[in-house]
């Protein structure tokens, strides 16, 4: 159908083709019920794609679905720091090394970008409630953006979630439903999926089959990247991998900055999962259709863990257009980056937030990256959101002192 030229985007389906209003505020095809997916109208060029009276992520609103950025639903987010990293450029032999550290925003955790663009979104549309499908981050972040909207708002997480980042959503008002499966996430977005129309909820789930305006939210975090760099783009970005969302996201920022000439290259992406459960990077690494995971193993980073990634074929679409690679890690490598970030950088991530430094550190020993190459790690959690079940583990270093005496015998061999 023709596309009329009502606001600065539209919709078209990926399957049949069909292009929609983007004031429609369709989640779906209305034809085949295909993927939508938001496109930019010949408005949005090179010379205003920046909105310099606005902060945060709504300076880019021209490239976010949202009609009016005055009505934009928003906590401060976006604006997070790139900070340069040279004690571990050093340590692993590195031309520069980077931290885009998404830690810094409202919630903690990048996903606050997809909540801000979702929430609006859902308001635009006039909105009685929105649910959403997380195992970590998005849950609290949805929920935070809804209490600040006034919507009631329904959070379906899986049993194994962290119990802070259930209790984090609660905190907002919002009402948690703990689902068993071995489906994990994937069972909460059916749940919803099957519910949606009985309670009118808009769904805000951070996978582009079910809602393509959130998709558009952490594009801005390649926005701010190119800026920061003035259009100099580094060798690398290293990103970590669920539902494969983050990695498409990015991708498809870079693309539209390539095409309007702000940057000089296409940087190369490193997507990085747990091993516990990689769909992505197994489907990549064997080049075949993206499968099931079945029984995923018990992690540290389990906001990644997602057995199904629904944005995973499209991020190996990206990996293959860019010459990226992807790589899984242990445990113990997610565990020595949270430490390095720590103790080298003063940086203090989640575990899943430094799943992507240990990628990168990863594909540094494998010759993926290598000496010259200037890398951008995206962090993205802040490890303040998990600081109970982390800090169990270091007090029993804690020496106890009553006084001088005790202290000098615990420092005795330090100095």
């Amino acid at each position: 159908m023709e596309v009329k030229d009502s606001v600065h985007y539209y919709l078209k389906c990926e399957t049949c083709k069909a292009t929609f209003n983007g004031d429609e505020g369709l989640y779906q095809c209305r034809i085949c019920g295909g993927r939508l997916w938001v496109q930019y109208g010949d408005r949005v060029i090179k010379d205003n794609w920046i909105d310099l009276s606005k902060q945060g992520i709504w300076k880019f609103w021209r490239l976010l679905p949202i009609n009016n950025p005055a009505n934009a639903v928003t906590l401060g987010e976006g604006n997070t720091p790139l900070l340069k990293c040279q004690s571990l450029a050093r340590l692993e032999n590195l031309a520069e090394l980077w931290i885009k550290y998404e830690g810094t925003n409202p919630t903690g955790s990048f996903k606050d970008r997809n909540a801000a663009v979702s929430v609006t979104k859902a308001v635009e549309l006039k909105a009685k409630a929105v649910a959403i499908a997380s195992d970590g981050n998005a849950g609290p972040a949805v929920a935070a953006y809804a209490a600040k909207a006034g919507l009631p708002c329904y959070v379906f997480m899986p049993s194994c979630t962290a119990p802070q980042d259930i209790a984090h959503a609660m905190t907002f008002g919002a009402q948690v439903f703990k689902v068993r499966g071995e489906g994990m996430v994937n069972d909460c977005i059916a749940l919803i999926e099957e519910l949606k129309d009985d309670f009118q909820w808009h769904h805000l789930t951070t996978a582009g089959p079910v809602n393509p305006y959130q998709l558009e939210g952490p594009k801005t975090i390649a926005y701010e990247i190119a800026l920061d760099f003035g259009g100099v783009m580094p060798d690398w970005i290293a990103i970590p991998a669920g539902g494969g969302g983050l990695l498409v996201a990015v991708f498809r920022a870079l693309k539209e900055l390539e095409c309007f000439g702000l940057i000089d290259r296409l940087p190369r992406l490193l997507c990085v999962q747990a091993e516990a459960c990689a769909p992505i990077v197994k489907a990549f690494q064997e080049r075949r259709p993206i499968e099931q995971w079945r029984n995923p193993g018990p992690t540290k980073a389990i906001p990644i863990a997602v057995p199904l990634p629904l944005d995973g074929a499209e991020a190996i679409r990206a990996l293959d257009e860019c010459g990226g690679q992807a790589v899984s890690v242990n445990e113990t490598e997610i565990s020595h980056a949270q430490d390095l970030l720590a103790s080298r950088e003063g940086i203090y991530a989640s575990a899943a937030g430094s799943v992507a430094l240990a990628g990168a550190l990863k594909a540094r020993k494998l010759g993926i990256i290598n000496a010259s190459h200037r890398v951008v790690v995206l962090v993205t959690a802040s490890g303040l959101k998990a600081l109970g079940s982390y800090a169990s583990g270091l007090l029993d270093r804690v020496p106890e002192v009553t006084g001088v005496e005790d202290v000098r015998k615990s420092l005795r061999g330090l100095f």
